[in-house]
């Protein structure tokens, strides 16, 4: 075992030793004898000895250096003449190639069984070919990301971020995981999240449209309309197919922050995307600025025919907030197939409640009861008894809910936290309460955070803004929308109002 484990390190050492001495000796011309062959020996082929081998523990091995070495009856003789010894540096080569082979494979192995162990989602393709070496940092966030899930479902909300962001490191182009850190810091960090969203809207265009509408649902929960207007103005130009939500989002900001800055900018910018909301734009100038009567002779008359989906929207719902209940009652009747069923129905039900058509409106919640509860139902609903509280509708529609038992998951999550949303603005303490406790019963958590709500709607805590609380309530948008209407507050100064325009 010494004596192989000897002529091993001989061999590492001969390649490169024996094959530089006769590379020389060619070089030179060949002039006197080999540098290999035994110098008092004839120098011809099988009669001269192998000077290079005698130090050998098995001289024949020496054959892996310089196959010119021979077996003939008189023992290892070299089979080249003098002038013919020569280098074999491919032979040299093939050795080293083979041997960094052997151990780069021995290794690559070993990493892929280690990370296999560990959980890492890779294949041994990913460890041996360096073309796909990249996958593994993107394993490796996969795996993280994975924990971090598990973890919040859990109810290790901590132990989950810290998950998500070594997720987010190891392979920034993850977009879930960089998505669940910017959702989960909006309350805590919005700072920092706002930096995440921005991140996530620069770098992966393809899903751009759906980073800036959860951008958007933080921004909108945090009253951060500052930020919504930045937001908002960019993806109304940006995304004009989907401009109708974001032009709702930038009057409903401008309103909120009093200020009609941004529609002026967009009335004298020269993007021809604008020019459809004209004359919305103009009409909603007319009404901030306090001109009442120009604002309701437009939204009496007829709008262009292609006019997006919010410009109906927008004539019915500010006509009934100016009093003109019949009129706007005329153009839900011409807005139909320009509205889709739901938006029309959320309209119509406002309408009722405006104009005192209480028979109607009792039908219409009635009918939506008559059916099974489900989320976007609910929805409707608690958006619109929030816009208009009737303690008879909300009796008949928390009972029915009570009666349905939907299930806290993540579908009838929303459906939950608006009902007790609902019964805080009903001012109904002890249903505000019940649906705390079976909140956090339902979800095996404290929700030590929900005190603030039972706190907000019991009026103990009247000078927090709604604000405090409405990002960790995972509510529709259309809820969120009438909360903040019913409570605007006063805008706390943004961490976000710094930012550049995404």
């Amino acid at each position: 075992m010494i004596g192989w484990f000897a002529d091993s390190l001989r061999l590492i050492w001969g390649l490169f030793y024996w094959n530089t001495r006769k590379s020389w000796f060619q070089l030179r011309g060949r002039p006197g004898r080999s540098p290999c062959q035994n110098p008092s020996d004839s120098g011809r082929a099988f009669a001269t000895q192998c000077e290079a081998c005698l130090h050998w523990n098995r001289p024949a091995r020496f054959a892996r250096v310089c196959p010119l070495l021979a077996t003939t009856p008189q023992g290892l003789r070299c089979s080249a003449n003098t002038p013919d010894v020569r280098p074999f540096w491919g032979r040299t080569f093939r050795y080293i190639g083979s041997s960094f082979l052997g151990v780069y494979l021995v290794g690559a192995i070993g990493l892929f069984i280690f990370l296999r162990v560990i959980g890492y989602p890779v294949s041994i393709l990913h460890v041996t070919w360096p073309g796909l070496w990249y996958r593994l940092p993107q394993a490796r966030s996969a795996y993280f990301f994975e924990k971090g899930n598990r973890a919040f479902v859990a109810g290790h909300v901590r132990e989950g971020l810290l998950y998500f962001d070594n997720a987010y490191k190891f392979d920034p182009s993850n977009y879930l995981a960089g998505l669940s850190l910017a959702r989960n810091y909006q309350t805590t960090q919005p700072a920092v999240s706002d930096a995440l969203f921005q991140r996530l809207y620069r770098e992966h265009p393809a899903q751009r449209a759906a980073t800036a509408q959860d951008w958007f649902r933080a921004l909108l929960a945090r009253g951060d309309f500052a930020q919504v207007i930045v937001l908002s103005s960019h993806e109304l130009t940006a995304d004009p197919r989907h401009g109708s939500p974001w032009m709702r989002a930038l009057i409903f900001a401008s309103r909120q922050l009093r200020t009609t800055d941004p529609l002026r900018a967009l009335l004298a910018g020269t993007d021809i995307h604008v020019n459809s909301w004209r004359t919305l734009l103009e009409t909603e100038l007319l009404i901030q600025t306090g001109q009442t009567a120009a604002a309701r002779k437009n939204l009496l008359r007829a709008w262009p025919q292609n006019s997006p989906p919010y410009a109906y929207y927008y004539q019915v719902e500010n006509l009934l907030a100016l009093g003109e209940n019949y009129p706007a009652f005329d153009q839900l009747g011409r807005s139909v197939g320009h509205l889709d069923d739901e938006t029309a129905l959320a309209l119509r039900m406002s309408a009722y409640a405006s104009a005192g058509l209480k028979t109607q409106l009792a039908y219409e919640f009635n009918t939506l009861l008559s059916r099974p509860l489900t989320p976007p139902i609910i929805k409707l609903l608690a958006a619109h008894l929030i816009h208009y509280p009737d303690p008879a509708l909300f009796q008949n529609f928390y009972a029915k809910f009570e009666r349905a038992a939907l299930p806290l998951n993540t579908e009838n999550a929303g459906s939950h936290f608006s009902m007790l949303c609902l019964a805080g603005v009903h001012r109904d303490r002890a249903r505000v309460t019940d649906q705390i406790t079976r909140l956090k019963s339902l979800a095996s958590a404290s929700f030590l955070r929900l005190n603030l709500v039972a706190d907000f709607f019991n009026n103990e805590s009247a000078a927090r803004r709604i604000a405090t609380f409405l990002p960790i309530l995972p509510v529709p948008l259309e809820v969120t929308y009438a909360l903040m209407e019913r409570y605007p507050g006063t805008p706390a100064p943004s961490p976000s109002a710094a930012l550049r325009s995404p």
